[in-house]
């Protein structure tokens, strides 16, 4: 375990008195220590302003908290988010106890002072079954400063509670949340002087405010509307997400691209502002150039209302913490999100399902009980008790092991376990005696042996949970029919079959659409006849799913005579070298380790982008829109006028010009920030990461998103 110790990052720490930041030195997992701490620290203090402050007061009222509040989220994951995220650091969250490193499904922990009675999620069914009902508030551990959620039994009394303000924390692209808190305002007795606050993250739509005025609430006085402008979320030091759900869904199905379009733009003024401004974008696909226009149009509209402008000198920007910026539209590559990861945390994204950095297990999975009678005894009790673990880059032993192939990462917990053995048993081994100071050393090195020991522990389980998935008949069966749809084999039979055998819905529409991506569509006669299978097999609702996936261009009928050898998928499966049979697993040397063979496309086009498109051309030309490559300058232009403004060089080229990149006069490599329009997988994220690790590699990667998404996940939110 020395090997992991070693690697140990300071946490940020804010300290009480001073309100000073501690951060670690920049390394390949935390390039640019500034960015994920600012975020952090600025997303805190907007909720706990927000919360802090009671809607009744004046405005010149100082913030309290002495008022009686429930929280009401949108979804789950919303609640995630904000209170497992937000509220409490998880990179620098610690537990007491022998065995406990996890947190029960439904209680947070709370900063001190805050009148919280509880919180619920909207439409929640599975609350009920696991919530601890307000009676037993009381038994929980004091050190967790926890409040939970209230059951569905329980709601109407809090209703008599005299609750002061109820808070709900909604999304404006899901109209159906402001649609079902209208009606829990009007169910609301009427006999209790109660303020309902309705917060909109990251912002309030055109469309809310109207609906908001024909349900009549915004002319009720105990009902406000505040936003709250959290736009993005450090769920890693190196990964940064805007927890924006409905991305394809509003720009494929919905055709109403602005919002998102707008809160990327946004956001990455908000980085820029933290690590100055990127010399260098790229932009991939309709997203990528629609989000630079609007990123450069606010860059302009910023400057001009400025009155005080520091006096700069015209041309290209220089400095800045991130050298260059691409930004990737999730069209550019929707295959790789059909298909099954082969890495640790991609398989437990894919068994369990990981949620805003944090998965949902039953207790006996990360803790069984050796003593197979008292299992049995208290069977029914462990069934419910539900935890919520994080898996972050805190975790030494899951920043090792979360990237590595399931080939390997078996063995490597093994040895990790074997080590911590060794180091235990040469200590107090008897034929050997100890001086003071290797007591001492041993004492002070205890807390880090048990944190080891906790982790270990854990990811011990949840690889067996995960290598019995992965070593079932079916999940073999389905690797080796998406490895035959990539490599250009038509397996419309074999999808015959696991319609008539009812596979797992999304499962199957994640073949289905890999088959009709990877072929240029499904022919005309045997789309009918699968599309028809699916409607009668698991019922008409899975029409309306068929037809978002049309819109979306995951699925298309092809009608004529074409060749399936014509497909863009094909030819950017020769030029890329997507298809990699001979890689090694265990000691990979190409990013195609992650799915055993198969290099997703984001990835290469990334390394192409690397090299430079000269002579490349053709790549680009198979994939959705166009290749759009400014420099910024002082002052700022718009994108007609930057894109006339040939580029000096390619971003591989770039790396090494001092000029540009002041992280390569400190001796260390240079800072690519690749932003994901739609989402990205896990898949991606490893070879992403494994990318930055490698020497002649020229840049540490940080990736943003607008999401962390799976196949089920995309499909889901287009269902």
């Amino acid at each position: 375990m020395a090997d992991l110790a070693s690697d140990v990052q300071a946490p940020v720490i804010v300290a009480e008195k001073e309100s000073e930041v501690i951060l670690p030195p920049p390394s390949p997992r935390n390039p640019v220590p500034p960015l994920p701490a600012a975020l952090r620290i600025d997303n805190q203090e907007q909720l706990l302003q927000l919360l802090s402050t009671d809607p009744h007061a004046p405005s010149s009222v100082a913030a309290s908290s002495s008022f009686r509040q429930l929280l009401v989220f949108g979804s789950e994951s919303l609640r995630t988010l904000l209170l497992r995220q937000v509220l409490s650091d998880p990179h620098s969250r610690t537990f007491k106890g022998k065995k406990k490193n996890w947190d029960a499904y439904l209680s947070y922990p709370l900063p001190r002072g805050l009148s919280i009675v509880g919180t619920r999620v909207l439409s929640s069914s599975s609350s009920s079954s696991s919530s601890v009902p307000l009676s037993r508030q009381h038994e929980m551990a004091e050190d967790e400063r926890a409040f939970v959620d209230i059951p569905a039994e329980s709601w109407d009394s809090v209703m008599t509670q005299d609750v002061e303000v109820v808070t709900y924390f909604l999304r404006p692209s899901e109209l159906l949340q402001t649609q079902q808190v209208a009606q829990r305002i009007r169910s609301w007795k009427k006999t209790f002087r109660t303020h309902h606050r309705l917060v909109y993250l990251p912002e309030c739509s055109t469309m809310v405010h109207k609906m908001l005025n024909n349900l009549g609430l915004s002319s009720m006085p105990n009902v406000s509307v505040q936003t709250l402008q959290m736009d993005i979320f450090p769920l890693e030091n190196d990964v940064l997400s805007l927890e924006y759900e409905d991305a394809t869904r509003e720009v494929d199905v919905e055709f109403t691209p602005s919002p998102i379009i707008t809160s990327v733009a946004r956001s990455i003024l908000k980085l820029q502002d933290v690590v100055g401004k990127i010399p260098r974008i790229q932009g991939y696909g309709p997203m990528g150039e629609e989000v630079l226009r609007k990123l450069l149009n606010l860059t302009v509209d910023e400057y001009l209302s400025t009155r005080d402008r520091p006096e700069e000198e015209a041309g290209p920007v220089v400095g800045g913490d991130i050298a260059a910026l691409v930004i990737m539209d999730r069209r550019a590559d929707n295959v790789t999100p059909m298909l099954t990861p082969l890495t640790y945390e991609g398989l437990l994204d894919d068994v369990v399902g990981i949620d805003c950095g944090f998965i949902r297990v039953n207790v006996d999975t990360i803790n069984p009980d050796d003593d197979a009678e008292k299992k049995a005894a208290t069977a029914k009790e462990t069934e419910e008790r539900v935890v919520a673990l994080g898996l972050n880059g805190s975790d030494t032993l899951y920043a090792e092991v979360r990237d590595q192939h399931v080939e390997k990462f078996g063995s490597f917990l093994q040895n990790q376990a074997k080590a911590l053995q060794d180091t235990h048993a040469n200590f107090t081994s008897r034929g050997k005696k100890k001086d003071l100071s290797e007591i001492h050393q041993f004492v002070k090195q205890i807390p880090v042996f048990t944190q080891n020991l906790r982790s270990l522990t854990n990811h011990i389980h949840l690889a067996e949970l995960v290598k019995r998935s992965s070593e079932e008949a079916t999940f073999r069966e389905r690797w080796q029919l998406e490895r035959s749809i990539l490599e250009g084999e038509l397996c419309y039979d074999q999808l015959d079959e696991l319609v008539a055998s009812q596979y797992p819905p999304l499962r199957l529409l994640r073949l289905l659409c890999l088959q009709s991506l990877c072929s240029n569509g499904i022919k005309s006669s045997r789309y009918d006849s699968i599309r028809r299978d699916i409607v009668q097999t698991y019922g008409y609702e899975y029409l309306f799913c068929l037809n978002n996936l049309e819109k979306a261009g995951l699925l298309s009928r092809r009608e004529g005579l074409w060749m399936d050898s014509a497909s863009p998928f094909n030819n950017l499966r020769k030029s890329l070298i997507l298809i990699n049979a001979e890689v090694n697993t265990v000691e990979p040397d190409d990013v195609s380790y992650v799915s055993s063979g198969y290099a997703p496309i984001s990835v290469r086009l990334l390394q192409t982008a690397i090299k430079g498109w000269s002579g490349r051309e053709e790549i680009l030309r198979e994939g959705p829109g166009r290749l759009v490559d400014i420099t910024q300058q002082n002052p700022p232009e718009d994108l007609a006028t930057a894109i006339k403004r040939p580029v000096s060089c390619s971003l591989g080229k770039m790396a090494t010009n001092d000029e540009l990149v002041v992280a390569s006069s400190r001796g260390k490599k240079p800072v690519l920030m690749v932003f994901f329009v739609g989402g990205v997988t896990y898949m991606e994220l490893a070879a992403l990461r494994f990318l930055s690790k490698r020497p002649s590699f020229p840049y540490h990667i940080i990736t943003v998103t607008t999401k962390v998404i799976n196949g089920r996940t995309l499909i889901k939110s287009l269902g």
